[in-house]
């Protein structure tokens, strides 16, 4: 499979793939904007409490704007660096944990739901031997620092697998492939972000379409963890098994596992 190639795809939809500068090595940041304006929004709390302090005469509002100026930025930078920290340590560890717990047979074909740079894309690729993987997205600069199809295949050229993936432009809701196209789809930390709550039925029904009779699926996300359990049980999967929280990432993590039963 070529890097422009895109295996199952159907006649549902064009498919198309931005013509973008080539992409750059790496998975980026996740919510950058969110993270810049925390970090402006921290730094000013403290530097008004600061400069309130300074021009007041030593009084009780003089000390209450010094430790609450610098009390609120301090806790708004907390949640900056966790955000950053979880993107670039916590969801690697964590999309590594759940790619290793599916049952690879190195043929299977893969499908990255809100693939961003390609994390989930690269790391089943690797696993495969004649499979291929794809990566699915629209790619929102809002969303992933450097969001680019072309940086999915810059880094499975990285790693040495250029040739077992593609990146495709679709709707989540409207995927451009027949039905029983997949043997595993994963999602990392984006269906939260591909639609809104209300819409969410149409995204796992359409998971449950292009996935093939014993295919599996494993969703990351921030929380939402009982909300995707029933969803996809909902749609006819079965082996539906949710892990707790996960606190080595911020927000905290769900885990939920799942499993198309064979046609009778």
């Amino acid at each position: 499979m070529s890097k422009g190639e895109s295996p199952g795809v159907a006649s549902r939809g064009k498919v198309d793939l931005p013509k973008h500068s080539a992409g750059k090595i790496g998975y980026g940041i996740d919510e950058p904007r969110t993270i810049v304006e925390l970090l402006v929004a921290g730094i000013l709390a403290v530097a008004v409490g600061i400069v309130i302090s300074a021009y007041t005469a030593p009084s009780r509002t003089a000390d209450a704007a010094l430790i609450g100026g610098s009390g609120v930025g301090f806790l708004i930078l907390v949640v900056m660096a966790a955000l950053y920290w979880s993107s670039r340590l916590g969801k690697p560890r964590e999309m590594t944990k759940l790619v290793n717990a599916v049952p690879w047979g190195g043929g299977e074909a893969v499908l990255d739901l809100g693939c961003g740079r390609g994390l989930a894309t690269v790391m089943a690729a690797k696993k495969l031997e004649t499979g291929y993987a794809i990566g699915v997205d629209m790619w929102y600069k809002a969303r992933v620092s450097g969001n680019d199809p072309h940086s999915v295949l810059a880094n499975a050229a990285e790693e040495g697998i250029g040739s077992k993936v593609a990146s495709v432009k679709a709707s989540s809701v409207q995927l451009p492939f027949a039905d029983g196209s997949f043997d595993v789809i994963l999602s990392g930390v984006a269906i939260h972000h591909l639609v809104p709550r209300g819409h969410r039925k149409v995204l796992f029904a359409e998971m449950a379409r292009v996935l093939k009779d014993g295919g599996r699926v494993g969703i990351l996300d921030a929380g939402n963890g009982i909300e995707y359990s029933g969803l996809l049980q909902d749609t006819g999967l079965r082996d539906v098994q949710m892990h707790r929280l996960r606190f080595s990432s911020f927000p905290p993590f769900h885990v939920v596992f799942a499993r198309k039963p064979y046609s009778e």
